[in-house]
């Protein structure tokens, strides 16, 4: 019989960053203070918090690396959005009409202990709906 070796868990804190760029329009800048759990299964870690958008609750698992990463959302907004450095990926989008696709052009990814940063183009129908900067820094609670 195989012993499943529970994931490792800690309370972190979390300081998200993010600016958005949409054509013709002034960029926005988002910088949130939150907590959260950093997640170990194995080696790979996964930063999982809670997220209020439009007064929607929703739960953000963000899949960490260097060369590759996934945020995924759920609840009150559900979307699925892959990168992978100088790759396009396809990703989706729910909304009240039905599931759109969407796709990532990443730029740049970077992930260090402690730090993680994405800067992408997302795309709808191949065109540029607007330019992300995502940057995560996390520290253990007390």
């Amino acid at each position: 019989m195989k012993v499943m070796s529970q994931p490792l868990k800690k309370r972190v804190n979390i300081r998200l960053l993010s600016t958005i760029s949409h054509p013709d329009v002034e960029k926005e800048m988002f910088d949130i203070q939150t907590t959260g759990e950093l997640i170990l299964k194995g080696a790979q870690p996964y930063l999982v918090y809670e997220e209020v958008q439009d007064e929607k609750n929703s739960r953000t698992t963000v899949k960490l690396g260097g060369k590759t990463a996934l945020i995924m959302r759920s609840g009150g907004v559900k979307m699925r959005l892959p990168f992978t450095s100088g790759e396009l990926q396809t990703g989706s989008y729910d909304t009240i009409y039905g599931v759109i696709m969407i796709t990532t052009n990443t730029k740049h990814l970077h992930f260090e202990d402690g730090h993680f940063q994405v800067e992408y183009e997302l795309l709808i129908n191949d065109e540029v709906a607007g330019t992300y900067t995502l940057e995560l820094i996390y520290t253990e609670a007390n």
